[in-house]
């Protein structure tokens, strides 16, 4: 009886796994937890081992998922069910890169709705968000472009 509930627990192992890389819809899962119960109600009624398979079963359990997954993206199927690689250009993706942000450094514009501190400018035919550095800018003032992190653009008011 002892020997039979590890070979249940070890029947529930192989069935975590294949429930991992064949997508069966909970088939294989309850099968899974059916043997490892089936193998902890015989190690509780051996009486001396059960201890031992309750920590192998909560130990071995997840770590075979785990493995499992971590293996699933290599095989045949799971590079069918993957994307590989990134969908877009990295590059582009930072925050920042690619909007040219930074040929707005020094450039001047007017501030489109009141900048408390955040707001929109009339920069180049554009408008853009911006920020202030605290201050509190009213709509229609000149604002110059002073300072130009990632994507965000700070400005201050521009005083002849």
């Amino acid at each position: 009886m002892e020997l039979w509930s590890f070979i249940l627990l070890g029947v529930g192992l192989v069935f975590i796994m294949l429930e991992v890389f064949f997508p069966s819809f909970g088939l294989l899962g309850t099968i899974a937890a059916a043997a490892i119960i089936t193998g902890g109600v015989l190690a509780f009624r051996a009486g001396d081992i059960f201890l031992t398979y309750l920590v192998l079963a909560f130990v071995l359990g997840p770590a075979v998922a785990a493995i499992g997954l971590k293996l699933f993206p290599k095989t045949p199927f799971g590079k069918a069910l993957m994307l590989s690689g990134t969908s877009f250009d990295p590059i582009e993706a930072t925050a920042g890169r690619g909007a040219g942000f930074e040929l707005l450094l020094d450039r001047t514009g007017v501030a489109q709705t009141p900048l408390r501190p955040s707001g929109k400018v009339l920069l180049d035919g554009r408008k853009i968000d911006v920020t202030t550095r605290g201050e509190l800018i009213e709509a229609g003032r000149q604002v110059r472009v002073i300072r130009v992190e990632g994507n965000r653009i700070f400005v201050a008011e521009d005083k002849p």
